[in-house]
């Protein structure tokens, strides 16, 4: 099985979310004022038809009431919710100059870019891209193909079953079809693999396209993310387990990512009790969380189908320990106080505690080493795969949020304090530790004008790099400190689904990392109906920098400056900012963004002036994206 790899602890997917906690507020009932006139005849009278009736229908048998109707039944239990959304996108120059032909064809390569793009591989290819010689014979001319654009179109089908078993007991879960399937990608030629297909011998000839299985896909069809359960007592509080969404605040660390233009999540195995103080509007929750049990019985294949997989070791396992209390205004209450003009005031602070012993994401899964362990108590194979770590992490969370008719302001701020050791042997426990002294936060300010139509908006962020790594995140592979006698690890990581672009961090880094940007933007509403049709406009402009310059590939702080506009229609538009669901109906963005690269991203410039790099110069990235969808 593979692990989320341990060796830092930089984030840590698990929070709550303390505003989604079931409720069943008892509604008061209503006063009616008394009569102003006398109504003694009217009752009286009323007396009297009640008496004939009565006795009208005394010799009539009462009927017996129908049987409840198992549909109305189960009607009643079940909500489906969900969306099934398309993605169009084109993509030109995310290699940002650093595989452009002249480059190449001066001893330039992509790879010492330590950007992590995939790349398009169509750029440079001369024995599959010649073309026939000009004077007709049969000698072929190489030529190189000039392919730095990419495009595609994904698909997500998204259930989200709810069964309320009663007013207080219900099951929750969620359910992929085709997730982020590319369309085109299991064409009914590549089924067969290296068999040619009868049907299509080449996938020119395809005529159809196939299920995704493991012949032709990575990933099945479908895929279940989530399955809780949540049992609510008005008076106790709640218990929750199973394998739930993690949110907390703007998403840093943990975020659900239920948006219909979100691809990252959030999941935590838990078993958690909540409860509220209603009369204050404070809400207090602990859990425990099943973060990694590291190797079983069914990920080394020793015990699979049917039975119960047994957890091979506890010293490999990830133990996860959390707290969270704060204030949270019910949303029925804020949204009084909002239509009055009042400010709301929402916060809170959770703790985690995360602690593992040894790491065996590399465990031997050899089947005859696994047998001896089982038979003779035979230790090698866990050995020869586990690390030790001695691996603990402290990680505290900061949310704050105030409320108006008229603007938001929203802040998170997060620090983890923590060890562990990266390459140790399981049997070397001598080396010094790596400490890990990380911090993030990000600030939302929005103000609205023009009855709600015109939103002015600022968002700033903010997370620690490191001076001893090459690179400002890991997907270049590089977690080690590079830098000899390095003993801490500062770079801090924001959750990916935490988006503030369209380019730099959302496609080229996948997540902002060991930098800080500034965000100014504004959004019009064309047409504003809440309930009906929303159709708005807006733009951005991101500036970004990394908070170390030499952890940069060309030792400098700049990034890039990106510009993001997109036009938006929504129908039965719903305020999603109380923690309501979106409502139900079509949704449709058009999206535009434009990235000028800067020095941090290009060569140093000692090497602009000789060699392979000389000819190197910036390439300008855009990308044009679509998204549609229904929302039920």
């Amino acid at each position: 099985m593979r692990r989320p790899s341990p060796t830092v602890l930089a984030v840590a997917f698990a929070a709550l979310a303390p505003s989604a906690l079931a409720q069943n507020t008892p509604q008061n009932p209503s006063t009616t004022p008394a009569a102003s006139v006398d109504t003694a005849g009217i009752n009286m009278a009323a007396a009297a038809a009640t008496e004939d009736h009565a006795a009208a229908t005394a010799e009539r048998p009462t009927p017996t009431p129908p049987p409840t109707s198992l549909l109305d039944r189960i009607g009643s239990m079940v909500e489906v919710h969900g969306y099934l959304r398309a993605r169009p996108e084109w993509m030109h120059q995310f290699d940002l100059g650093w595989d452009d032909l002249a480059f190449r064809n001066a001893g330039g390569n992509y790879a010492s870019s330590q950007l992590p793009w995939v790349r398009n591989p169509d750029n440079g290819l001369p024995n599959l891209c010649s073309t026939a010689a000009t004077d007709g014979s049969s000698n072929r001319v190489p030529g190189d193909c000039t392919g730095r654009t990419q495009t595609m179109a994904n698909m997500r089908f998204r259930i989200n079953p709810e069964i309320h078993v009663t007013d207080n007991i219900a099951i929750y879960s969620q359910i992929d079809v085709f997730d982020n399937l590319i369309l085109g990608s299991t064409p009914q030629g590549y089924y067969s693999g290296s068999q040619g297909s009868p049907w299509a011998p080449v996938t020119g000839f395809s005529s159809t396209q196939v299920t995704p299985t493991e012949q032709n896909s990575l990933t099945p069809s479908i895929s279940v993310s989530r399955a809780w359960a949540e049992v609510t007592n008005q008076t106790l509080g709640q218990i929750r387990f199973g394998r739930m969404p993690g949110q907390w605040g703007l998403g840093l660390l943990a975020n659900a990512g239920n948006g219909i233009d979100s691809d990252f999540q959030s999941h935590s195995d838990r078993i958690m009790y909540a409860a509220r103080i209603r009369p204050l509007n404070l809400f207090l929750a602990a859990f425990y969380d099943f973060a990694s049990t590291g190797a079983t019985s069914a990920s080394l294949r020793y015990e699979t189908g049917q039975g119960q997989p047994i957890d091979i070791s506890q010293l490999d396992d990830v133990n996860q320990y959390g707290l969270a209390l704060g204030h949270r205004v019910e949303p029925a209450e804020a949204r009084q106080r909002l239509s009055r003009g009042q400010l709301v005031i929402n916060g809170g602070l959770y703790g985690l505690f995360r602690q593992q012993t040894l790491s065996a994401e590399f465990i031997n899964a050899d089947p005859a080493a696994m047998r001896d362990q089982r038979t003779v108590g035979s230790d090698g194979a866990f050995t020869s795969g586990a690390l030790r770590r001695d691996a603990w992490a402290v990680i505290s969370d900061l949310w704050f949020q105030v409320l108006h008719r008229n603007f938001r302001f929203e802040l998170e701020a997060a620090f983890i304090y923590g060890q562990t050791t990266i390459g140790r042997a399981a049997a070397d426990p001598g080396l010094n530790p790596y400490r890990l002294t990380q911090f993030g936060g990000a600030a939302e300010f929005e103000y609205r004008l023009l009855n709600n139509r015109l939103t002015l908006e600022f968002k700033t962020g903010y997370a620690t790099g490191d001076s001893d790594l090459e690179g400002i995140n890991y997907h270049n592979g590089l977690i080690a400190p590079q830098r000899a006698g390095a003993t801490s690890n500062t770079l801090f990581r924001f959750h990916p689904n935490y988006r503030v672009d369209m380019i730099l961090w959302r496609q080229i880094f996948r997540q902002v990392s060991g930098a800080y940007y500034f965000r100014p933007g504004v959004t019009y509403a064309f047409v504003n109906s809440p309930g009906g049709d929303r159709l708005y406009g807006r733009a951005a402009v991101i500036w970004s920098r990394a908070s170390e310059f030499v952890q940069t590939r060309g030792n400098a702080a700049d990034l890039g400056i990106e510009i993001n506009a997109e036009v938006t229609y929504q129908s039965n538009f719903r305020d999603t900012t109380l923690g309501d669901r979106p409502g139900a109906g079509f949704f449709a963005s058009l999206q535009y963004g434009v990235l000028f690269p800067m020095a941090g991203l290009g060569p140093r410039e000692d090497e602009r002036t000789t060699g392979a790099y000389s000819g190197f110069s910036f390439s300008t990235a855009q990308t044009l994206r679509g998204v549609v969808g229904v929302m039920y």
